[in-house]
């Protein structure tokens, strides 16, 4: 992959990459997919916080004001407010707040337009004004002091693991798997859900109600490596994560700052390293 012209869009980030292909290694960029917070304000005041891939803000913050009840009517909206002018190159400190990308405004035709008692609870991903980043989110988190080495060929082997426990995704498809492995590749415990991230938190629920220790363990999930994915990781020591899917962009920058490394594309004989590949040996 000689992709050295990739240029970010308002989804894609390109990212700098170490490609494991069986035997041979090569540096590289990848694009990730962009994830930032989004903030919905209706009469400035905020009513969620979500996490999504930038782009159609307007219609994200209407369709789900309307489709969770927040607003009774589309006929109750006087406006619907967005700057999306500032690319995600842009720095924080050279936009206010006001014309930030990542919070949507939407007043309402009166102020009692919507009596929404659930209005004064904000359903939050995290609180931070439109404006949460990796250096703000690794803020509150310790960086892993771990200095774990696991080899290559150990990570490999892992898809298939996780392929062969796999029961009722074999049996009707459509659900997510998560296991945890010793640095050999050992198997400790995997759970499958719904949700990816159910299925992440009932792996290292298994762990910890064990008191199986996870600081010299692997996190393998078959769901999108987002955020959570990384934040969850690092709250309890786990210093490699691992994901059959893509990662995210602020999933990659986070990993970065807190000394974690995450490694996307687990297929087979190939994988992406995109943060501290030196913890992973010949």
């Amino acid at each position: 992959m000689d992709d050295l012209t990739l240029k970010a869009s308002i989804s894609l980030l390109p990212w700098r990459i170490t490609e494991v292909r069986g035997e041979s290694t090569k540096q590289a960029l990848a694009p990730v997919i962009i994830e930032e917070p989004l903030e919905i304000r209706i009469n400035d005041r905020p009513v969620a916080i979500l996490m999504r891939t930038p782009g159609a803000e307007k219609e994200l913050a209407v369709g789900f004001c309307l489709s969770e009840g927040l607003i009774a009517d589309l006929a109750d909206i006087a406006l619907v407010h967005h700057c999306g002018q500032v690319l995600p190159t842009m720095e924080d400190s050279e936009v206010g707040l006001e014309e930030s990308r990542n919070v949507v405004r939407i007043t309402l035709t009166s102020p009692t337009a919507s009596q929404d008692p659930r209005l004064d609870v904000v359903r939050l991903v995290r609180s931070g004004c439109g404006r949460t980043d990796a250096e703000e989110l690794a803020g509150q988190l310790t960086p892993l002091d771990n200095d774990l080495r696991v080899q290559r060929k150990t990570l490999l082997k892992l898809t298939s693991t996780i392929k062969q426990e796999q029961g009722a995704y074999r049996e009707a498809g459509g659900i997510h798997a998560a296991g945890i492995f010793t640095s050999r590749g050992q198997l400790v415990a995997i759970h499958e859900d719904v949700g990816r991230h159910n299925a992440v938190d009932k792996a290292l629920g298994y762990c910890l109600l064990q008191g199986i220790t996870l600081e010299d363990k692997i996190l393998v999930s078959t769901g999108r490596a987002s955020y959570e994915m990384v934040t969850k990781a690092v709250r309890l020591g786990l210093p490699v994560a691992a994901s059959l899917s893509s990662p995210t962009s602020l999933a990659v920058e986070l990993a970065a700052h807190l000394n974690c490394t995450l490694i996307g594309y687990l297929r087979g004989q190939r994988m992406r390293i995109y943060t501290h590949a030196w913890r992973l040996k010949e």
